[in-house]
């Protein structure tokens, strides 16, 4: 029974956690779904978010909801920013160019920050400072909406259904008239506003610093998981991540240190050798 009770705990807390990751895998998945960019700059969106909702709450001393409300917003004029400056003029290009972009992307939002705030962490206010497990439910909540909102947005909306025809063939996209470079800055203002949402939720439960970004770089096993193009797979890709990570840190972590950093990508190459697109991943056949 006690063993049982041990069992539903480690279960709880890693779904949680697993929620974060699925939140943070969503904005990957938005950015290639929407345009077909493989964007390894999503974790510095994700810190940018959280170090805008500490700006608010805690230096201008803001009530920490409109702090929040305010955070979106300014996220998604970031990632409009973003894609303007770095990623429009390379419409076009090969996916390489733009991936190589994306990382220098992130190593110079993490030098801007580290200017702006310093090198230690911070924290929000206390009075959001309550017990973890509200911010897990939270986070949790977060995912299971985010999810149900971009699952219909992209299967009933004009602009969903143009993002995924952009993302399949950019060239045919724009030849029936649909706007390439609209597509691209909604879709990196939205998978901004999303990682903001993580970037607070972790900021929270953990401390604001400079090294957010790396949680971008820890999702990546949920998001090739579950298919780069499935948001259902971001889904049970980040909910199965948290999960192994946890009961490999609460059961195997006393005596195989790292067990539930190597887990994850142990479980990942064994999927992927039987399914290299993913578990709900789009099967492509490509002549050569």
């Amino acid at each position: 029974q006690k063993e049982m009770s041990a069992i539903l705990e480690h279960l709880v807390i890693g779904l949680a956690i697993g929620s974060v990751y699925s939140v943070i895998g969503l904005g990957f998945v938005l950015i290639y779904k929407g345009t077909g960019i493989f964007n390894l700059a999503q974790g510095s969106l994700m810190m940018v978010g959280a170090f805008l909702c500490y700006a608010f709450s805690a230096q201008l001393g803001l009530p920490f909801p409109v702090a929040v409300l305010l955070t979106l917003v300014a996220s998604f004029g970031v990632g409009l920013l973003m894609e303007y400056i770095f990623i429009r003029r390379l419409i076009g290009q090969s996916h390489l160019s733009i991936l190589i972009v994306t990382i220098a992307i992130l190593q110079i939002v993490r030098g801007i920050i580290m200017m702006i705030w310093g090198v230690y962490g911070q924290s929000f206010p206390t009075f959001i400072s309550t017990s973890i497990q509200p911010i897990f439910v939270l986070a949790t909540i977060a995912a299971i909406v985010l999810f149900t909102v971009f699952i219909l947005f992209f299967k009933y909306t004009s602009i969903g259904v143009a993002m995924r025809a952009t993302q399949d063939n950019q060239q045919v996209a724009q030849s029936v008239g649909i706007s390439v470079k609209r597509v691209f800055g909604l879709t990196w203002g939205i998978a901004s506003l999303t990682a903001a949402i993580a970037g607070v939720i972790v900021g929270t439960i953990l401390s604001v610093s400079y090294s957010l970004d790396e949680y971008g770089l820890v999702s990546l096993p949920a998001i090739i998981m579950g298919g780069l193009e499935s948001i259902p797979g971001a889904l049970i890709g980040g909910l199965s991540l948290g999960v192994i990570e946890h009961f490999g840190a609460a059961y195997l972590g006393s005596w195989l240190v790292g067990a539930d950093t190597v887990l994850p990508y142990i479980i990942l190459l064994i999927i992927l050798l039987i399914r290299p697109y993913g578990i709900f991943g789009e099967k492509r056949i490509e002549r050569v």
